[in-house]
């Protein structure tokens, strides 16, 4: 076997149910905001490849870290740990109000969510300083 394989044995055997579910979420959130994972980790003080394995769920964030994370990410901390369930949910219903529109107007809605959801956590971070 290679090393290339071995690492992915090894990587299945340390993820973690609920670690896999925060990354998961918060790749969502960070892509639904535009934004790359080299700005949400200078954000939350991390190196880019500490969120990477967060986001795969290999690793976990300090407790202390996850205002950070929800305030970069426009939401509050239980956001950060709601079940995909939840999240369909909520998914499904942003489908149903956009999906009379347009393709070109689905994504202006998308880019102007996007924006607001950038002003409010920027509010939020103004407001709950460290």
């Amino acid at each position: 076997m290679r090393n290339a394989d071995m690492e992915g044995i090894v990587a299945k055997k340390t993820q973690k149910p609920v670690m896999a579910s925060f990354g998961a979420i918060v790749a969502e959130r960070r892509k639904l905001l535009n934004m790359s994972q080299e700005t949400l980790a200078e954000r939350v003080g991390i190196a880019q490849e500490s969120l990477s394995r967060m986001e795969k769920g290999f690793i976990a964030p300090r407790f202390e870290r996850l205002q950070l994370f929800a305030d970069a990410l426009g939401c509050s901390i239980a956001d950060l740990f709601s079940t995909q369930k939840q999240t369909s949910e909520r998914a499904a219903t942003l489908e149903q109000i956009i999906s009379p529109l347009s393709d070109g107007e689905q994504r202006e809605i998308i880019e102007v969510a996007a924006k607001i959801a950038a002003l409010i956590a920027a509010r939020h971070r103004k407001d709950h300083p460290e």
